[in-house]
């Protein structure tokens, strides 16, 4: 438990607690762990595996708000004002998750102000996050818009590391709706950075080789 944000630096006391109170759960690829629009009654750890959060936008289009990894954690929001899901969650490959129902994290965040304290960081580094996302997607060509969800990939650590290159594995509709565009574009922007030599690319996995020179294209530098 002290690996995970949400506990980092919290008392001994409170980590036997979290321990005690979480409940473990493995689900396969591809399963819907929750649906936008319904009500939250836990918070999930992930211990393994990738999970997809995404929303429906207006004209019907998913977008990917983000793909998690362990030891992240997620679900909390609709806990806090006891409100519904504002994303929906589907595992990508076979996942395993400890689940904090709804009475025991709030006891925790009532008596253990560290763990409050993080779950504000967290909610803020979010917001952080969307607001430079928002500027970047908006400004940006459909080159730099998938430079910059590939590094955002790769600082996050939701690579696998290969010799010197790093391999995401999504697919091009997934890396889309990250990037908020369709697939078709994405595939163009592919094909371009790797012409930079930057990434390569085989069948739903894309080799990032040349992490800076990902940097330089997000920013105009070559």
């Amino acid at each position: 438990m002290s690996r995970v944000p949400l506990f980092r630096g919290a008392p001994e006391r409170a980590l036997e607690i979290a321990a005690a109170a979480v409940r473990k759960r493995v689900y396969e690829a591809n399963t819907t762990v929750f649906q936008e629009g319904d009500k939250g009654e836990a918070l999930y750890i992930l211990e393994a595996g990738l999970v997809k959060l995404s929303k429906i936008d207006l004209g019907g289009h998913e977008k990917t708000l983000a793909i998690l990894q362990p030891p992240a954690y997620f679900g909390e929001m609709a806990l806090l004002g006891e409100a519904s899901r504002s994303a929906t969650a589907i595992t990508l490959g076979e996942v395993s998750a400890y689940l904090l129902f709804n009475d025991d994290f709030r006891k925790l965040i009532a008596d253990y102000p560290t763990i409050s304290l993080n779950l504000n960081a967290t909610l803020a580094e979010r917001l952080r996050g969307m607001d430079d996302e928002s500027q970047i997607l908006s400004y940006k060509d459909a080159q730099g818009r998938v430079a910059y969800v590939l590094l955002r990939l790769y600082e996050g650590g939701v690579v696998e590391h290969e010799a010197e290159r790093a391999l995401v594995r999504l697919t091009h509709q997934e890396l889309a709706n990250l990037a908020g565009t369709s697939r078709e574009t994405v595939t163009r922007a592919l094909k371009a950075l790797e012409a930079e030599g930057v990434i390569e690319t085989r069948p739903k996995e894309v080799f990032i080789t040349d992490p800076q020179g990902l940097d330089e294209i997000l920013h105009g530098i070559r």
